[in-house]
């Protein structure tokens, strides 16, 4: 069964930031309000790690800077995708690199939540 991507709705989206911590720690920033949602410990989470070294490599390419947020979306498939608006790049299917790595996005959705 092939997906639909032209006709999935999206259910949740967060704009969001990251950064590296002198620590080895990625701070997550939703990008509304730069509030503070999750922090990847040092040395953990090495698919989030991937991810955005990936997409911070076509920002590098194109002089873009880390000001523009990135989005993270989870779509009424099921889906979770991650899009970088300032390149167009995106990972349209986070979970096709194993339910492991969708579930540290899935996350960083759920740790939003909880801190509004």
């Amino acid at each position: 069964a092939t997906v639909d991507l032209a006709s999935a709705v999206p259910v949740q989206s967060v704009e969001l930031r990251f950064s590296d911590r002198s620590d080895g720690a990625v701070v997550v920033r939703q990008a509304s309000d730069n509030r503070e949602i999750y922090v990847v410990a040092p040395g953990t989470n090495g698919f989030i790690r991937s991810v955005l070294r990936g997409l911070a490599r076509y920002r590098m390419l194109e002089s873009i800077d880390n000001e523009p947020p990135f989005r993270l979306t989870r779509w009424d498939d099921g889906r979770l995708s991650l899009e970088d608006p300032a390149t167009g790049r995106r990972i349209d299917e986070l979970a096709a690199f194993g339910p492991t790595n969708a579930a540290a996005f899935e996350q960083i959705l759920e740790a939003r939540e909880q801190s509004s």
